[in-house]
């Protein structure tokens, strides 16, 4: 009789061990799931984080082409500003030149021209 309450004794512990080793399977079974749900994450993660790392080379680098567009169009104003203002003073002395020689060969008398001629010479 002690050798049937011992071997039940040792039946409910061995089914008590059993149940605790199948939870801890689908403990373990649980815990792969989550830590690989997990990796899955991080994994898409990395690659968006990749993805944005070229987008903000991408944008740098754009920027950097129009800045340097940007300031080679400002040295292009700034020449054609020079040059503008270069024509508009040799237009202002064509002008005088022309208003020069309306006073000159225009209003002046022709005895006046002649002798501005002679005394040149």
């Amino acid at each position: 009789m002690k050798d049937s309450i011992s071997i039940a004794k040792h039946l409910v512990h061995q089914d008590k061990i059993d149940d605790i080793q199948q939870s801890l399977e689908i403990m373990e079974q649980k815990l792969d799931m989550e830590i690989l749900g997990k990796q899955t994450t991080i994994e898409r993660q990395e690659t968006e984080i990749q993805r944005l790392h070229l987008l903000v080379e991408e944008k740098n680098r754009i920027v950097l082409d129009t800045n340097t567009k940007l300031a080679e169009c400002m040295r292009n104003g700034e020449g054609n500003r020079q040059l503008i203002n270069k024509l508009l003073g040799d237009l202002d002395r064509l002008a005088q030149d022309i208003e020069w020689y309306k006073r000159t060969y225009e209003k002046r008398s022709l005895l006046g021209t002649i002798r501005q001629k002679l005394f040149k010479k």
